[in-house]
């Protein structure tokens, strides 16, 4: 217990000495659950904050999708002490830069300003989460915001594709919403939600500050009492348990756009964070689609032709969610042929294990891209406070040798587990006039 500081429970975590470069996190508690995370780093005058709230689109329900993001938006339209435009206003007249995101699972709000100027952020934060203002005519304006966000959204061909595949995977999970929301909810919402939402979900006891850059932590916590002690611990719901049933049909979803290009996505059911079997995944994804000599670059793109385009995506999250491959084929390629390309390749890979070069090809680069993650103090902020807002920062000191002892035999074990044609889900974007999707199980 630190006794200099009223109201702190402080620790220093294990560190081991191969993540050297992120030691020095402390942990501290309010009394009113408030955590905080710091880590000084003296080697440039940037100071980094960011706040981040366990809410977004996985605990909403039908009716009220995209109130989480709706939320962030309204978050900068003034509190009782701050105006509107005087947030956007003081951090750029210090030379700092502000932003936030919504995720499924979070929502997250960053400054970075100078060292000699950036106290401000903690007093703007203190004040937007006890006491943030709605504005009537400013939440009707709002509204209206993220209408257009959603029709430039629906214009984008890759947005809405990954968008229906993402609602086709859950039949139950709250991951099927779209983080933006449905047209037909974002009218519907009303400032009394809004603020009812607010009033659940943005409190000390749900939320996790972090600090990184060049500052003393004593003075810093002295300064996080002052501001953040008075506010009082919320009544936080509890978060609906859904189990998601297995997949065990494939799902094909078609879309028409106007477009040149068609797209495809194949996306599988991917382990949560909080599972072992995660770590494999990362692995996977470098060795199907980073750099020429990965398996499906090297036969779409290299080899056969078929295809000006590809990736994978997945990354961590709280339950179970998504695994995808994009491609972006040539505008005269057979569809089916590619189709049927991918689904050889993840066959060949659960049967033969990646060979040794590989899979060392994939951990060094898994491992080059942890420690880019790394690189400024605003990638300290949000990689921390990603991994202690889903399970715990200690991951990352963790994650070098999780890699690294994967073997291939291991690696092979859980795509076979998770990549049959079976689990999959298949979308198409075709070029046409705009119609509903078509989906079939």
């Amino acid at each position: 217990m630190r006794n200099d500081i009223p109201g702190y429970f402080s620790r220093n975590e294990s560190e081991p000495a191969n993540t050297a470069f992120i030691q020095g996190i402390q942990k501290h508690h309010l009394e009113n659950g408030l955590t905080i995370l710091t880590r000084e780093d003296h080697t440039a005058a940037i100071v980094s904050t960011m706040i981040w709230y366990r809410v977004g689109s996985r605990f909403e329900r039908p009716g009220a999708t995209g109130i989480s993001h709706f939320l962030e938006h309204m978050m900068f339209k003034g509190t009782q002490r701050y105006e509107k435009g005087e947030i956007d206003f003081i951090t750029a007249s210090r030379g700092g830069s502000n932003n936030a995101f919504t995720s499924s699972d979070y929502t997250a709000y960053y400054f970075t300003l100078a060292s000699d100027r950036w106290w401000s952020a903690l007093d703007i934060e203190a004040d937007r989460m006890g006491n943030n203002r709605f504005d009537p005519k400013e939440f009707e304006l709002e509204r209206q915001v993220i209408i257009e966000e959603i029709k430039m959204e629906r214009d984008s061909p890759w947005e809405t594709l990954g968008e229906a595949v993402s609602s086709h995977s859950f039949q139950k999970h709250p991951y099927r919403f779209p983080v933006i929301g449905t047209y037909e909810d974002l009218t519907s919402i009303t400032q009394d939600q809004m603020i009812e939402h607010y009033r659940q979900f943005y409190c000390p006891n749900n939320a996790i500050l972090v600090l990184v850059g060049d500052f003393h932590t004593k003075e810093v916590l002295e300064r996080v009492e002052q501001l953040f002690a008075p506010l009082p611990r919320g009544r936080i719901p509890e978060t609906m348990t859904v189990s998601e049933p297995p997949q065990t049909r494939q799902i094909r979803v078609e879309l028409k756009r106007p477009t040149e290009i068609p797209r495809m996505i194949v996306a599988f059911g991917a382990p949560s964070v909080r599972q072992q079997e995660h770590y494999a995944f990362h692995i996977l994804g470098e060795a199907l689609s980073q750099g020429r000599l990965s398996r499906l670059y090297g036969r779409l793109i290299e080899k056969e032709r078929v295809a000006s385009g590809l990736n994978t995506e997945f990354s961590e999250t709280y339950d179970p969610y998504l695994f995808s491959i994009r491609v972006e084929p040539h505008p005269e390629a057979d569809l089916g042929k590619i189709e049927a390309m991918i689904f050889e390749e993840i066959a060949t890979l659960t049967r033969e294990p990646l060979s040794e070069t590989e899979l060392k090809r994939a951990k060094n680069q898994c491992i080059t891209q942890f420690f880019a993650g790394f690189e400024t103090t605003l990638d300290q902020t949000i990689q921390l406070g990603l991994l202690e807002t889903l399970d715990r920062y200690q991951y990352w000191y963790d994650y070098v040798h999780q890699i690294n002892r994967l073997t291939a035999e291991e690696v092979a074990r859980v795509a076979a587990q998770y990549w049959s044609p079976e689990q999959a889900t298949v979308g198409i974007l075709l070029n046409g006039p705009i119609e509903e999707e078509e989906s079939s199980r």
